[in-house]
């Protein structure tokens, strides 16, 4: 029984070391952190915070914050200015260093400060520094690894005092853990080591170690004797923002301490995605924009082949309380003039509206399927989304044909594709067909075009009054015979169907279908 004790004993007590990683031999009574990381064991992560002011953009703080929240690190580290700095009196310390403090609340992370030029401008702001934090420069350790806290901006600026380098030279003498994190406000290494960090930059020497630095608001990176040294953007600091290739954005970096060279990742703030970005509230919406139907055309008849000019009537629908934005825009090169090439406007809540638009045909072309870009817009969670989409207005006459008579039509530009993620233009598939009247029978052959035959099929659909028929067969006898008195009046409907199957084995097959599956062309028997 005793030996279990014992060995108990020292695994609570195994148990409680590795559970206390952080230590630390600052003993003043304030210290510059908000709270104490409880991390156990060698792997940890934290992340390091940009310039906040110096502009203080508002809001992008409160998001890094939220963004940070959701990465849920052990700690934070910023590389400093977290006020507006410059102060003469102290009541003004008293404000700014109240309101970062509150809003750091929001934090769910221990929070470590280091003092830049605004926090640390003159020596009244300097003993503020120190009566609400303790000091200005530190350090502390994190298992196996070494935290200094450099106070960059001593003596007027730009630069550590000797009793500085004393304190790092006694923290670093005889220290042989894994890994030293640097942090200091401006940075010192750049171009070289100067105002006083040429004394502290050798006593690295030997170790592994990684460099923060903040200041210029404008991002670099730098690799010195194989070490990584960076300088941070901002996260609200003033800056032109022109982009990341600029060193201009405001950001987050990421390090996840472990065995080996850490790891490091940039993320630029409001760049995470929420895990509720498409919830319940927003899924109808999301579907009704991405389906396209907020905007449909009727299926256009026409009286004759090729008509100087016809109608097209477009209906937008918006079946939601939020108002939505819509765009129409018809092909500039076509040989058809619209008269509005682009229309847009904003569909109110549950509600729709009709536009009609007259379409030339100067060129006496047969229209046959018009391509037209469509795209609606909604406020989606506070951001306005916009969704872009195809429009294909599809029109179509009375084909007539006579005993003896024959129509060959090609269906190249097929208007309905089902599985469309399987087939890759005509070069992969395509059909024609000869709707014909022989004898007392209406015969359609079918010819297909295809790279690949792999258990294709061919549909004939016909209608006919009541009637319905419908057969499918393989391409190489892809012929449809209809007696004559099945077809009611002599009108009928008829629409072809290919199914190009080039893998059986993965996947859907193609089905290009020559009309609508919905819609088929129209044709008459003339009388004789």
């Amino acid at each position: 029984m005793k030996r279990l004790i014992n060995i108990l004993a020292l695994a609570l007590i195994s148990f409680s070391a590795s559970a206390q990683a952080f230590s630390t031999a600052l003993d003043t009574e304030k210290k510059p952190w908000t709270g104490i990381p409880h991390i156990s064991g060698d792997d940890y992560k934290f992340i390091v915070l940009p310039d906040k002011t110096g502009g203080d953009d508002i809001g992008v703080f409160e998001q890094a914050i939220r963004d940070i929240n959701r990465l849920a690190p052990d700690f934070v580290i910023n590389v400093g200015d977290l006020i507006g700095g410059y102060f003469t009196d102290v009541k003004y310390c008293e404000r700014d260093w109240n309101d970062i403090l509150g809003r750091l609340k929001a934090l769910d992370a221990p929070f470590f400060l280091v003092g830049g030029n605004h926090d640390l401008t003159n020596q009244l702001q300097t003993e503020d520094f120190k009566s609400r934090f303790g000091v200005t420069y530190y350090s502390f350790s994190i298992g196996p690894d070494l935290f200094l806290v450099l106070d960059s901006e001593e003596h007027g600026g730009r630069s550590v005092s000797d009793a500085q380098v004393e304190y790092f030279k006694g923290i670093l003498e005889g220290w042989n853990g894994r890994h030293i994190y640097v942090f200091m406000h401006s940075p010192l290494w750049a171009p070289q080591n100067h105002g006083g960090y040429e004394y502290i930059a050798p006593m690295l020497q030997g170790h592994q170690y990684t460099v923060f630095s903040g200041h210029t608001h404008t991002y670099y990176y730098e690799q010195r004797d194989g070490m990584d040294h960076f300088i941070l953007a901002t996260a609200g600091g003033d800056s032109e923002r022109r982009g990341q290739l600029m060193g201009e954005y405001d950001h987050i970096m990421m390090v996840s301490a472990r065995d080996g060279k850490p790891a490091i990742a940039n993320i630029p703030i409001g760049s995470l995605v929420p895990n509720d970005i498409v919830d319940k509230n927003t899924m109808p919406t999301v579907m009704w924009m991405a389906s396209g139907r907020y905007v449909s055309a009727p299926y256009i008849m026409l009286d004759s082949q090729a008509p100087e000019e016809f109608d097209i009537e477009l209906v937008v629908k918006n079946p939601f309380r939020e108002r939505m934005s819509f765009g129409v825009s018809f092909p500039e090169d076509s040989a058809l003039e619209f008269s509005q090439p682009h229309i847009e406007g904003v569909v109110t809540s549950e509600s729709e509206k009709t536009y009609k638009v007259t379409v030339k045909n100067p060129a006496g072309i047969e229209p046959g399927k018009i391509n037209a870009r469509m795209s609606c817009s909604y406020n989606l969670k506070g951001t306005e989304q916009k969704v872009d989409g195809k429009l294909n207005i599809l029109t179509d006459y009375v084909r007539h044909i006579s005993k003896g008579g024959k129509l060959t039509i090609e269906s190249k530009d097929h208007y309905d594709i089902s599985e469309s993620w399987d087939w890759h233009g005509i070069d992969d598939g395509w059909f024609e067909f000869d709707v014909e009247l022989i004898g007392k029978a209406l015969a359609v052959t079918v010819r297909t075009h295809d790279d690949i035959r792999a258990l294709d099929r061919v549909t004939v659909y016909v209608e006919s009054g009541d009637r319905k028929y419908e057969e499918s067969f393989e391409p190489e006898s892809a012929v449809f015979r209809l007696p004559l008195k099945n077809i009611k009046d002599g009108k009928f409907l008829l629409n072809i169907g290919f199914t190009d199957n080039d893998d059986p084995e993965e996947g859907d097959p193609s089905v290009l279908w020559w009309r609508p599956r919905s819609r088929q062309g129209t044709f008459v028997i003339d009388r004789q």
